[in-house]
Order: C-alpha cells, then sequence, then structure tokens
C-alpha cells in the first residue's frame, strides 16, 4: 500500500517504515531486518557462557580474515579479544577532534589484542558521499549511523576483509538501554520518551504513530521491554543490514545469537550496572583498567547540522523552531527531505498579488503559474501592503487570502508582508517566480533577477489578460453605481 503521509511519520516518530507493505511511493519496497527466533539462540546464564558460545562462533569462523567495527564501549571491545591478529576499523571525526577519548580506547583494546587498527575517517563529505546507496537499497530514509557503517565496510572490503564482526545487539540483549528500562514507565511517558522527533512538530499532514504503542499497553502502563525488544530491534539492526549488503561484506554480531538465560535484573541495572554480565565479561577480558560507561555509536550530528535552516520542502511546516531539536532529530529531517528529493523532485513555484476582486486575468495566471510547476506558493499582500502602494483594496486581506487558496491550481497561500523578493526565496526556497510582463526590462526587476539568479531561481514573464483587472472592474463598478 503507498501512504507517503504515514511512511514519513513513521521515519520520524521510529526511525524506520514500522508497517511492513507501507511505503512511499509505486515500486519502493522498503525491508525491514526480522531477529532471530527464540529457538534459534542459545541460553546464557553467566559471562563465562557467554564466552564459551562467542567463542565457539569465532572458532567456526578460523581461516577467514575478520574485521571489527571497533569503539571505545565494552560491546566490541569484548569481540576484539577472539580476534587477534586481524583487522580493526574505527571511526575517526573530523580530524580527530571528536571523540578522543573513544579513540584512545579503541586504540587500548586493539594494540591489547594485537589488531590492525585502521582509521576511517568520517567529514559530512562522506556522509553525503554515500547517503544516495544508502537511501535507495533501503527504499527509505535511513539512520545517522548508515553512511559511516557503509563508509567502513567498504575500506574493509578494499583491504581484503572477508566478514566484518559488529556488537551492536549486547545493549537490547543484556540490559543496555537503560535509560529506557530505567522505570516502570506509564504509558504516556513512555510513548513521549521513546518517540525520536513527534510527526506533529514537523509535518503539514502528520500521522498518528500512537496505535504502534497501543500494542504494548496495560492499563495506564506499558510493557515497555516488550516494545524495545519488538520495535527497537528492527529500527537497529536494519542499520546495519542495509549499510553491510550495499557493500556486499557478510557481516555477523555474536551477541545476536544470544538470550538471558534468566529474566533481566532490573535492579542491577537501575543501580548502575547496565549490562551486568558484558560488564563482568569485559572485566574478564580487560581485568587491569576501568570499565567504560555506556556510550552510543558515535557521529557529530551536533556539528555537522549547527548551522542548519531546517527542511524546506512543502511536505514540511514553515513554523519548525530548529534550536529545540538535537543534531540526531534534525537528520531525521534533513534525510527525510533528501529522500523525498530523490523520488519526488520538486520545482516550487512563486508568484504574489492583491488579488482584489478575484478575476479570469487572475485565474490565467496562477493555471500558467502552476503549468510550468508542481508546488505553486502564492503571496496574497496585506492590507497595509497595498495601501503603502497607494491603493486600497476592496476585499479585506483575509477574505482574499481565503479566495486564493480555494483555486485548484494553488498548493499553498501565503502572507506577503513586504516587497523583498530575496527574502521570500530565503523564506520559500522556490525555484522560479512568476509575474506579469509589464514589469520585464525594468530596473527594478532587472535587479530581481539578477538577485534571484544569484540563488538558482529563474523569474519568468507572463502576459497580462487584456480587457480586464481589478483596477478596471472596480471603475466599471463605480461608474454602475452612479
Amino acid at each position: 500500500m503507498i501512504n507517503k503521509n504515514f511512511c514519513m511519520s513513521s521515519y520520524l516518530a521510529f526511525r524506520y517504515i514500522e508497517r511492513d507493505g507501507m511505503d512511499f511511493y509505486p515500486g519502493l519496497k522498503h525491508q525491514n531486518f526480522q531477529p532471530l527466533l527464540e529457538d534459534n539462540t542459545v541460553k546464557v546464564k553467566t559471562y563465562q557462557d557467554i564466552d564459551c558460545e562467542i567463542q565457539k562462533q569465532f572458532d567456526a569462523l578460523k581461516g577467514k580474515r575478520l574485521g571489527i567495527l571497533l569503539s571505545g564501549g565494552m560491546d566490541s571491545a569484548n569481540l576484539a579479544a577472539y580476534m587477534r591478529g586481524q583487522d580493526a576499523y574505527t571511526f575517526r571525526f573530523l580530524g580527530g577532534e571528536y571523540g578522543k577519548e573513544e579513540l584512545q580506547r579503541a586504540e587500548y583494546y586493539a594494540n591489547y589484542y594485537g589488531l590492525r587498527l585502521h582509521y576511517v575517517d568520517i567529514d559530512w563529505s562522506v556522509v553525503e558521499k554515500y547517503l544516495p546507496a544508502c537511501i535507495k537499497a533501503k527504499n527509505a530514509p535511513v539512520h545517522s549511523i548508515e553512511p559511516q557503517i557503509l563508509a567502513g565496510a567498504m575500506q574493509a572490503k578494499a583491504d581484503g576483509v572477508e566478514m566484518m564482526i559488529v556488537g551492536e545487539s549486547s545493549d537490547l540483549l543484556f540490559g543496555g538501554m537503560d535509560q529506557l528500562i530505567s522505570q516502570d514507565w506509564t504509558f504516556d511517558a513512555f510513548a513521549h520518551r521513546y518517540t525520536f522527533l513527534e510527526p506533529t512538530e514537523v509535518l503539514k499532514e502528520p500521522v498518528d504513530m500512537s496505535y504502534l504503542y497501543e500494542r504494548y499497553r496495560q492499563g495506564e502502563k506499558i510493557d515497555f521491554l516488550k516494545f524495545m525488544d519488538e520495535v527497537f530491534s528492527i529500527e537497529s539492526s536494519s542499520s546495519y543490514m542495509n549499510a553491510f549488503a550495499i557493500a556486499q561484506m557478510p557481516y555477523l554480531d555474536p551477541y545476536a545469537k544470544l538470550r538471558m538465560a534468566d529474566p533481566l535484573d532490573l535492579n542491577r541495572v537501575r543501580n548502575g550496572e547496565p549490562k551486568y554480565l558484558i560488564r563482568e565479561l569485559f572485566h574478564s577480558k580487560y581485568p587491569e583498567i576501568p570499565i567504560p560507561n555506556k556510550v552510543p555509536m558515535p557521529r557529530p550530528v551536533d556539528a555537522y547540522f549547527k548551522d542548519w535552516e531546517g527542511p524546506k520542502r512543502p511536505e514540511f511546516r514553515r513554523d519548525i523552531d530548529m534550536t529545540k531539536y538535537t543534531g540526531n532529530q534534525k537528520w531525521q529531517m534533513y534525510c527525510l527531505e533528501q529522500f523525498l528529493n530523490m523520488y519526488e523532485p520538486l520545482k516550487i513555484g512563486y508568484t504574489t498579488g492583491v488579488y482584489d476582486l478575484f478575476h479570469i486575468g487572475h485565474l490565467n495566471l496562477l493555471r500558467k503559474a502552476k503549468a510550468q510547476c508542481n508546488y505553486l506558493i502564492v503571496g496574497v499582500s496585506t492590507d497595509d501592503l497595498v495601501e503603502y502602494k497607494g491603493k486600497r483594496s476592496v476585499i479585506p486581506f483575509e477574505e482574499r487570502k481565503e479566495i486564493v487558496g480555494a483555486i485548484k491550481y494553488v498548493d499553498e497561500v501565503v502572507t506577503q508582508e513586504n516587497m523583498d523578493k530575496l527574502g521570500a526565496w530565503k523564506k520559500y526556497h522556490f525555484d522560479v517566480m512568476f509575474v506579469g510582463d509589464d514589469w520585464k526590462g525594468t530596473d527594478k526587476w532587472n535587479k530581481i533577477e539578477a538577485d534571484l539568479k544569484e540563488v538558482g531561481a529563474t523569474v519568468v514573464y507572463f502576459p497580462y489578460t487584456k480587457g480586464t483587472s481589478s483596477t478596471l472592474i472596480n471603475e466599471t463598478l463605480h461608474k454602475l453605481r452612479e
């Protein structure tokens, strides 16, 4: 089923398209990761059990050249202990200025177990390079880690690595999502906490995503552990699956084949021991150093989007306050906009006028404008602006605006408070502006043309419909009344 508004809302709220069979556009079928069934996993009770089972998995890979995505956290550090003489790939951002402690810990782990450490240097240009491939493969907008995972996979493949090792599922399986399991949530509080970006805040036509939380409702409470197991696992693992598939690089997450035999001890997690079994395994592998705090895969999204003004496409609201959002939330909006631009490129048109005593000339101009763009924004002059020009409108501003908005050729009506066309472009980012040809060749519009050309927009002049205008109609009415 095709439902663009649903897919946009689901991606913003959950970072993936939650409903199978629901897609943005015809021919674009997204694919979600499907976790292993419990029957295909091994239950573990102690860190020694984990150690034994992971060792068995690595024993089965003897003879293969392996690589590991090695961060400064516990999960990949533990797996590095089984990979002496193999290759490790650590993301280095902004020339090493971002996450220095992470880099130092990764270097320590690699040296401790004799891995060949390679840096994967990531900056915004690398993200831009690999993002289109990630989007095209998934047929949907993607998680912010996917371009960098793809970059790492491609580098490892060029080095001759045959399989990559990751440790991403440890958080979910062993109690690492400590903030999300920090309390017995009420239904509303958990829904608010888990939603990555509320669609109603940024989309013009959002779809309510609360149905997903309702599946796990228990009165005023929610089964948040089951929600995490069934929802978060898809969102997280799909990112790795997509990136490695593009690189045609097999990968293994040894933790994904394990399950805790005993219920998660929430008291231990909530009293400073998230992933207590993994912490114990880490201590056995690196007894000389403190156990590091849990950190997500690093990515300097706050730096990337520090000065980003926000999305410009018409699917997004015009009044988004970008100062209230994190870098990761800004990525959600940015990536969704890039996806839409890729599969539904827009030519945005813009025109303005008073539209007093709406007549056939107005209709002809709007019809012609819409024929040359696929999204038409129309600015209606306020009463104050009309009077500033030495005129006075017969029809009040709000009524004129409502009339223009009812015309089928108009996609969006906005208020024109001044004559600054470049300022309008900065707000609406139109590709082409339409105007009557009586202005063509004037000094004023030659200057406007030059200014708009600098930002990549053009001006198209239309001939006015002869024999009709609001002024002429008004004069005729005066004569009739006399």
